[in-house]
C-alpha cells in the first residue's frame, strides 16, 4: 500500500453503489478498502433523488460537498454533516439544486468500535467554528470530534488564505505526521504537496505515522480531513509533537447534533 495515495476527480471510478448504500444518482469510487484502511466515495444526487446509507457494519460520515439535502426531515446545505452509527440508516435526499455528498468510513471495523445506535445530523449553521486557528488567517470547523459516547469518527475543517510557493526551509518546517490513517479531501481552492497540485475534488489518503508537507494554492485551499478513530500525536521531523486532539478541543466545543425528526 502506497504511503500516500492521491485520486484525482478523474481517477475516481464510476460504478454500483458500494455494499450497505442503496437508491439513486451516481457513484464515484475514490478509496476502498483494497487500497487503503479507510473509504471514500462520492454520491451526485439531482433533485429528488434519494440514498440510503446503512445498515453499515461500521460508522459512517457523510459530508454534503456542493448542494442542499434534505435527511431526517431537517435541511442540510452545503458544508452539512451526517453521522450513522452501526447498524442505523438513514436517507439522504437531494435538494432544490442537487447534492454531492461524500461518505467516509473504515474498511473494517475497528477493534474498539462501540455498537452505535443513533443517526447524527449537524446543519452547516450549527457546525462549531472560529476564524483564527493557530494564527496566519487559519479557519477551522469541527464536524465529528471522537468524543461522542456512542461513535468514534473523526471529521474537521481547514480553511487557509492564499500563499505563495514556499521555499526549502518553509517546507521543511511543516514537514509533519498523524498517528492514524487520514483522507484529506479538497473541497476548493489548490493543495501543494510539494510541487504538485491537487485541486478541488481531490482525495489524499495518507497512511499512519508518514511525514509529509502541504501549502495552499494562489487562491486559498479548503478542505475536510476524516479519521476512523480519535487522533493522538502531530509529530514533527524536527522531533517535536502536540496532542492533536487537545490542540482541536482549546479552539472550539464539541458540535452539538441534531437527531431525525421521527
Amino acid at each position: 500500500m502506497a504511503k500516500v495515495h492521491v485520486v484525482t476527480p478523474e481517477k475516481a471510478d464510476k460504478g454500483a453503489l458500494p455494499q450497505g448504500f442503496s437508491g439513486d444518482g451516481e457513484v464515484q469510487t475514490y478509496l476502498e478498502g483494497d487500497k487503503f484502511p479507510l473509504q471514500l466515495h462520492l454520491h451526485r444526487l439531482a433533485s429528488g433523488q434519494s440514498l440510503q446509507i446503512g445498515p453499515l457494519p461500521v460508522e459512517c460520515v457523510s459530508y454534503v460537498w456542493r448542494g442542499d439535502a434534505e435527511a431526517g426531515g431537517r435541511p442540510l446545505a452545503t458544508g452539512s454533516s451526517i453521522i450513522v452509527e452501526q447498524g442505523q440508516t438513514i436517507t439522504v435526499k437531494g435538494g432544490a439544486d442537487g447534492a454531492q455528498v461524500l461518505a467516509f468510513s473504515s474498511a473494517e471495523p475497528l477493534e474498539a468500535q462501540t455498537t452505535g445506535a443513533n443517526v447524527h445530523l449537524l446543519p452547516a449553521d450549527q457546525v462549531p467554528r472560529t476564524a483564527d486557528l493557530g494564527g496566519h488567517g487559519v479557519k477551522g470547523a469541527m464536524h465529528a470530534d471522537s468524543d461522542c459516547p456512542t461513535c468514534n469518527v473523526w471529521l474537521h475543517e481547514n480553511r487557509f488564505p492564499p500563499s505563495e510557493p514556499l521555499d526549502e526551509e518553509q517546507q521543511k518546517r511543516g514537514i509533519h505526521s498523524h498517528s492514524e490513517d487520514e483522507i484529506i479531501f479538497v473541497i476548493d481552492g489548490e493543495m501543494r504537496l510539494g510541487n504538485r497540485p491537487a485541486g478541488p475534488g481531490t482525495a489524499i489518503a495518507i497512511a499512519a505515522e508518514t511525514l509529509y508537507s502541504f501549502s495552499p494554492g494562489p487562491d486559498g485551499l479548503a478542505f475536510i480531513n476524516f479519521r476512523a478513530a480519535q487522533p493522538s500525536e502531530i509529530k514533527f521531523a524536527n522531533g517535536t509533537s502536540m496532542s492533536e486532539t487537545k490542540y482541536w478541543r482549546e479552539a472550539l466545543p464539541r458540535p452539538e447534533y441534531l437527531e431525525p425528526v421521527a
